[in-house]
């Protein structure tokens, strides 16, 4: 399988060093194009490459003079793809050696992307070994195995709920382009109507429970998770995409109670991450907003599948009333 892998860096020469040296020990890449991200000083291939380099690899490097964010660096990656799939990994995370086996098991089959477990930092400080929760949960509700296997209709609209990333799946690089289906770019939340968007447009997703992945969430202040200020409300940013891409499918209502269930979640957890009063009230506000916009039939097909989101669907509703 002929795979790209892009990586967006900003001011983290380490951890990219220890990022490509995990890609030269796996050999799975054809290409490998790192976009830093304004990073002062500049991260160039000099400094970060591995010791004894990348083992074989096509290296293209991106250099952006203003810092955009990992949206915009992932799709200056994307749009410099040159491999029938890509995928895009963190500096800061890890590629781990069941990725091998799972590239060998998807050379040669048809999918338009494949999604595969990850490990978390966090899960693992808690003795876990995979995602944190649910993902976990759904994860073993749709009992996937080792082997990649296409995604029915009603496992596709359980795993579409799971924490939206980019770095657990596998694209085709025609499927992202020909479906005009790129990152946000926004400081937070970048990758998430991509995630939606993937689901939505894709006729083949197959998935695998191999742990391929390592994400590491920092402490430090300088994850992008951890920001707490107003660039929060620029989620409803990702959201209106995917807002808008539902209006523009014919069979969006079967996404309608996995995405509901998502935007739910999604507003319970952001609130606790604003510091400030009046981004907490200007936040409720927006998000009954944007529930509201989704339209009366849309939220009624959802609440019909999921009655346990109508007490909490209500509340955003009269809070924005």
């Amino acid at each position: 399988m002929r795979l790209s892998v892009v990586i967006p860096v900003w001011n983290d020469p380490a951890g990219l060093s220890r990022l490509l040296g995990d890609i030269a020990g796996l050999g799975v890449a054809e290409e490998v194009i790192v976009v830093d991200d304004a990073s002062d000083p500049p991260c160039t291939a000099e400094g970060c490459l591995p010791p004894g380099g990348l083992a074989g690899e096509r290296l293209v490097w991106r250099r952006l003079e203003d810092a955009g964010g990992a949206g915009r660096a992932r799709n200056v990656g994307l749009d410099a793809a040159g491999c029938p799939h890509v995928m895009f990994v963190d500096a800061d995370d890890r590629l781990l050696p069941e990725l091998g086996p799972l590239m060998a098991d998807l050379d040669g089959q048809e999918f338009d992307f494949a999604i595969f477990r990850h490990a978390d930092s966090r899960a693992i400080a808690l003795g876990g070994q995979g995602p944190l929760e649910p993902d976990a949960s759904l994860w073993r509700r749709i009992a996937a195995g080792a082997a990649p296997r296409p995604l029915d209709g009603a496992q596709t609209r359980l795993l579409c709920r799971i924490s939206a990333y980019p770095w657990n799946k596998v694209y085709r690089t025609a499927f992202l382009r020909g479906e005009a289906i790129r990152f946000t770019e926004i400081p937070v939340h970048n990758d998430l109507a991509l995630h939606w968007a993937c689901f939505i447009a894709a006729r083949r997703v197959l998935a695998s429970d191999r742990i391929c992945c390592l994400h590491q969430v920092s402490d430090d202040g300088q994850h992008l998770t951890l920001r707490r200020d107003s660039d929060r409300l620029r989620v409803f940013e990702a959201l209106d995409e995917v807002a808008a891409r539902l209006r523009a499918t014919a069979d969006a209502g079967r996404f309608a109670e996995p995405f509901v269930e998502f935007c739910l979640r999604l507003f319970d957890w952001i609130p606790a991450r604003l510091d400030s009063p009046a981004a907490r009230d200007e936040f409720a506000l927006r998000s009954g907003r944007f529930l509201g916009a989704l339209g009366a039939d849309f939220l009624a097909l959802a609440l019909l599948r999921n009655p346990s989101l109508a007490g909490p669907a209500i509340a955003r509703l009269r809070a924005a009333a």
